[in-house]
């Protein structure tokens, strides 16, 4: 929805397109934050149990596609559920092993470690050893790759430079995609409260999201 939104107004500018970008995300907050306000979290009660089933169904299914061919080493550059299928089987012999070997590690932990180290964050252990292991072992000289070096310290803070008539396009992006993300969210916080028995606060949430698209456009 960004993309679609900015880039026509950008015209390849990347300068432009991100500081359309922050200001984009700056004004879907503010919407969020003010949707709270007014107790807008009631249009969650439009979004019925088949529809958040099948969204989360649906968004595992996404994810897991997504993420097979980065686990087996290649990219899987087709879009939607069969073709990707289709895809992925016809690339299976371009496997790469230790890529497969620290994916199919990694997942193991992710599995385990709530198990063994209920108190311990799975994610955050299975990047360490993940990173111990790939270190130790020496391999990217195997043709593993990595993310590289992650720039230390937080960027320099600047102001968004753009032309202000281009404001009532940003308004209406703005709008539409603090709803669409706002719906996307509360379902899959719905789904975690009906598995786990316990209330969301809908409007709560709203402000919630603003907050995060605020702090995400700094």
């Amino acid at each position: 929805m960004v993309t679609a939104a900015l880039a026509p107004l950008a015209a390849g500018d990347q300068k432009l397109y991100e500081s359309l970008s922050m200001t984009l995300a700056l004004l879907a907050g503010v919407f969020c934050i003010g949707a709270g306000f007014l107790k807008l979290g009631a249009l969650t009660d439009f979004l019925s149990k088949p529809i958040l089933v099948g969204y989360l169904n649906g968004v595992a299914l996404s994810i897991m596609l997504g993420q097979l061919g980065k686990i087996f080493g290649f990219s899987i550059n087709a879009g939607g559920i069969l073709p990707r299928l289709f895809e992925f089987a016809g690339k299976l012999g371009q496997t790469h092993w230790p890529t497969l070997a620290v994916g199919s590690g990694t997942f193991v932990l992710l599995l385990l470690t709530p198990r063994l180290l209920r108190r311990v964050p799975a994610a955050l252990v299975a990047m360490i050893v993940a990173a111990i292991v790939v270190r130790v072992f020496d391999l990217e000289a195997y043709g593993l790759k990595l993310v590289g070096e992650v720039p230390a310290g937080l960027p320099p803070l600047r102001f968004p430079h753009f032309p202000l008539d281009l404001v009532p396009n940003l308004l209406g992006a703005a709008a539409g995609l603090a709803l669409v993300t706002f719906s996307s969210m509360m379902m899959t916080s719905r789904g975690f409260a009906s598995k786990n028995r316990y209330e969301v606060d809908a409007d709560r949430e709203f402000a919630a999201l603003g907050m995060a698209n605020i702090f995400s456009a700094l």
